[in-house]
């Protein structure tokens, strides 16, 4: 299945998607159906859907000018310059939306959490790069989906002397997770549960940490359609049994948990 893997992979945001992931989506998308791949015809219609899922699940966050946040790294000055953070943060969709009230959505988390000494971030975008307005000094562990990402945000951490460590993860595959004192789960968990349910429960299970603050989008992308918090049901009966408040910002719903076995 390596050829079609590659095919899929060859459009310019798909490329640096590990294999093995495309690998395991695209053999979860066969599984059960009568697809000849070595037909041109059949063989299209599952590169075509293939790529849909993964432009789902990862492409379509990013911006059209992504690309050049290693060039604006480089301009960086330090961590009190929030105009080049911000530059950044709006290369990606959900810190874009976020970055107005970024100052309002630490305060209301902390002000639950205490001042965490660690943070875990995972499926973390560039919301690394909000560091400064957490206005804190925490160690950070962040994970991405791609190497190419996490080395980026292993590249901040390193210029603006943060004592971090960012690392590729398919969260669909994971064994153990590092200590924290809080998890970000942001905009992340409709996603996985696109690519593998009841993953929200096995990410909890794993977790070594005393909070965990989710987010879920309250607009579509692009904010033309509201997202109703009803369907966000399934969510609340994983955390039925832990202390939460939820906070909300135009596009998001916040929920601070504790975890009641930690």
């Amino acid at each position: 299945m390596g050829p079609l893997i590659e095919e899929i992979k060859n459009k310019k945001e798909l490329k640096s998607l590990n294999s093995d992931f495309v690998g395991s989506i695209t053999k979860e998308l066969l599984e059960g159906k009568k697809i000849n791949i070595d037909k041109k015809s059949e063989r299209k219609k599952i590169i075509k859907e293939v790529r849909s899922i993964l432009h789902a699940v990862y492409g379509v966050f990013k911006k059209s000018k992504y690309t050049k946040k290693e060039k604006l790294l480089k301009d960086i000055s330090s961590l009190k310059d929030t105009a080049g953070h911000n530059k950044i943060l709006e290369l990606h969709r959900s810190t874009k939306e976020r970055l107005e009230y970024y100052p309002s959505v630490y305060e209301k988390i902390f002000a639950i959490t205490g001042k965490p000494k660690s943070i875990l971030d995972l499926g973390c975008g560039l919301n690394p790069l909000s560091y400064p307005y957490m206005r804190l000094k925490t160690e950070y562990y962040a994970t991405e989906l791609t190497e190419e990402d996490s080395k980026f945000i292993q590249s901040y951490f390193d210029k603006l002397k943060i004592k971090g460590k960012a690392y590729s993860l398919d969260l669909t595959r994971i064994n153990t997770l590092p200590p924290a004192d809080v998890c970000f789960l942001f905009k992340l968990l409709d996603t996985l549960e696109t690519l593998k349910r009841d993953i929200t429960k096995t990410i909890f299970e794993q977790l070594q940490t005393k909070w965990v603050v989710a987010s879920f989008p309250l607009k579509t992308i692009g904010g033309r359609k509201n997202i109703s918090k009803r369907r966000l049901v399934w969510f609340e009966k994983i955390i039925k049994d832990c202390k939460y408040e939820t906070f909300e910002i135009p596009n998001e719903v916040f929920y601070v948990i504790k975890l009641a076995s930690k």
